[in-house]
């Protein structure tokens, strides 16, 4: 068995369904920092709509606690403390940036919650995904945001956010209690 199935079959025993690898290789060398010598991202999640916050929490904490104990006992390095998790689960083909600026995949659309290792374990790598695959037609997101901070255009690598998407409508939004997620509730791939 090679070294990604026996990882994907470690952490699907713990329920985990989200799980991708990104090669952290191809980052722009300012991304990684002090961390060259790590060149896999492994982006797991849970899906965030069947059940309550801190069941997920506890789901995402089991998940990164069986991922470091599956790579420590193999002699490699897990770091758990990297915070663009968007741009791994991009990086690994688990999903793009969706009209919402959220990562959005085929299975569950933008409805989860993600958290990351990286290492310097050899996995294989997915391909990245480098532009949205969401409908162009599809306003779904956009006319029931309530902040007017989705602006409906289609996010591709290499585009700054605020040419689709108005982080700061977003947070007013959420702040003066407008909004309740509800472009992850209407997004077509969470239904």
């Amino acid at each position: 068995m090679n070294l990604n199935q026996e990882f994907i079959d470690r952490l699907n025993a713990e329920d985990c369904k989200i799980i991708g690898f990104a090669d952290l290789r191809i980052l722009p060398e300012g991304l990684r920092k002090d961390r060259e010598h790590l060149i896999t991202g492994i982006i797991m999640g849970a899906e965030n709509s069947a059940y309550p916050a801190e069941h997920i929490k506890a789901s995402l904490d089991r998940f990164i606690t069986a991922v470091v104990q599956f790579l420590e006992e193999r002699g490699y390095e897990a770091k758990t403390d990297y915070k663009p998790l968007k741009m791994l689960g991009t990086l690994s083909g688990i999903g793009w940036i969706g009209k919402s600026a959220m990562l959005t995949t085929k299975t569950v659309g933008p409805a989860l919650r993600l958290n990351c290792v990286l290492t310097d374990a050899p996995f294989e790598c997915g391909t990245p995904i480098i532009k949205s695959l969401c409908p162009p037609e599809c306003m779904a997101c956009t006319d029931i945001c309530p902040a007017n901070a989705i602006k409906g255009g289609l996010w591709e690598q290499g585009i700054h956010r605020d040419e689709f998407f108005d982080v700061d409508a977003c947070i007013k939004g959420r702040k003066d209690m407008l909004c309740g997620a509800k472009c992850i509730s209407v997004c077509p791939f969470n239904q």
